[in-house]
Parts: structure tokens; sequence; C-alpha cells
């Protein structure tokens, strides 16, 4: 199985490899990156993607149960002893749990999953029965749940580019004069918006200002109107003048300048 994502998306590839429970590695290779994702009996068991190559150090230091500094170290070490080592290593030592490297992998996996299939472009190719390297930990992660979950954001998201098709539009707040801000369970993305809200600011400028993508300020505009909270304000369109307006126009300047001449004059 091989092909572009253009034709064939992230989304149907993980459901295909889920449902036949296929074993083996998918590989992908995009100008931004690439990818690797391993599975066994159709479950998600290793992943590497971009710069996140899947292994111990780095998925610990990605969670932040050690220093970048510490990853460092720890990588070298693995290169010798591979990862299975250094993790015994860790839990002797007292610095990470086994349920913690389980989580902290299982929420790596995840992170990638997502990441792929947002996915738009890119060659892929499935190798059947390639494993990962004996040395990784590997974790099944049952795909099905995870799958369904994607797909319903990936409506949404759809849906937010119909219910927002510029960005270039204005933003205020709506009247609610029995609810107050401070008893709304909001996120922390959709407080930091809510600051930008004021009559010069597009939901374009909001985004930049915030370092927001276009999809992460869609879905924070959308949740704040559906709150209740906000709304869109178009621009007015201004209608052409008709010959009759456009001579009363020219009437009323000629007056007000000849007014003007007159008062000079004086």
């Amino acid at each position: 199985m091989k092909g572009n994502l253009r034709d064939f998306s992230g989304t149907q590839i993980l459901n295909l490899v889920s449902l036949a429970k296929k074993t083996g590695t998918l590989g992908v290779e995009r100008r931004e990156g690439r990818a690797a994702l391993v599975f066994q009996e159709g479950k998600l068991v290793y992943a590497a993607i971009g710069d996140a190559d899947g292994s111990l150090a780095s998925v610990l230091a990605r969670d932040g149960r050690i220093s970048k500094e510490q990853a460092a170290a720890l990588a070298k070490r693995a290169e010798r002893t591979g990862d299975k080592q250094l993790g015994l290593l860790l839990i002797q030592k007292g610095y990470v749990s086994q349920a913690d490297i389980i989580k902290s992998i299982k929420k790596h996996a995840l992170s990638a999953v997502n990441q792929f299939a947002s996915w738009k472009e890119g060659q892929f190719a499935f190798e059947p029965d390639r494993p990962p390297d004996g040395n990784r930990i590997t974790v099944p992660l049952d795909l099905e749940n995870i799958i369904i979950q994607i797909a319903r954001v990936q409506k949404r998201d759809a849906e937010l580019e119909e219910e927002i098709p510029s960005l270039d539009v204005h933003l205020r707040f709506v009247e609610r004069p029995n609810v107050s801000l401070r008893d709304l369970q909001l996120s922390k993305d959709e407080w930091r918006v809510l600051k930008f809200i004021k009559p010069e600011n597009s939901i374009r400028m909001i985004a930049k200002s915030l370092g927001m993508t276009d999809r992460q300020i869609r879905r924070v505009i959308g949740s704040l109107r559906e709150a209740g909270l906000v709304e869109l304000v178009q621009a007015r369109r201004r209608e052409p003048l008709s010959s009759e307006e456009r001579k009363q126009k020219r009437a009323l300047v000629g007056r007000l300048i000849n007014h003007l001449q007159g008062i000079g004059a004086e």
C-alpha cells in the first residue's frame, strides 16, 4: 500500500490499518518532515514524527518528566544500552515509574497520530511485517475510538471554515446582563482571545498577536460563539449611489464651498 496523502487521507489510512489488523510500518515522506508509525495487529506500538523520534529520552523530556539536559545525556546512554535498559535504570533510580513511562509513551503516540491525520500531502508506503527497533519500548494503542474522535474534530474544523470563511472580520461581545464572565468555565486560550476583542482588532490580527494558527483561532472563536459570548461583525457594504443621489451630493458640496468662500470674503 502506497500513494500520496492528497488522494488518501491519513484518517482513512489509519482506519484501514486498524480494521484490517495489519502489522508493519507506515512511512511518510514530506518536505516539512517525515514519520514512521509502527503497527502490531492494527494497534499503534511505536511512533516517530518530525523531530520527535519516539526515543524514551525524547518522550520523557517532551512530557516534562526530565529536563532537556537530562534527555541529551540519557540519549547518549541509550545509544549503547537501548531504551529498554534505560527505562529499567530510570525506574531503579527512582526518576520515573513504569506507569510514568507508559503514560508518556501513549501521550506521545496520541500526539503523533493526531499530527499525522492533519497532513494533507506527502508520499506514504506501508511495509508489512516490518517491526520497530528491538531496543524500543512499545506500548500498544488501540486506534478505533481515536480515529472516531479525529474524524469528529476534522468535520467540526470543516464546518468552522464555512462559518468563518474569512479571518479579516471583527468580533464584538454579545450583551448578556445576567452573565458574569468570572462565572464561566473557559479555557486558557479562550480567555486570551477575549482580552484581544476590540473594535480595531480583526480575527486575523488576534491570531497573529497570540501566535495561533488559522485552525486554532477558528476553534476558539467557534467555542465562544457557541457559548453566546461573541458574534461576528460583518463590514457594512456600501450601496452605489444613483445618478440623482450623485447629482444632489455634488450640489450640496457646491453650496458648501460657496458658503465657505462667502465667509472668507467677509
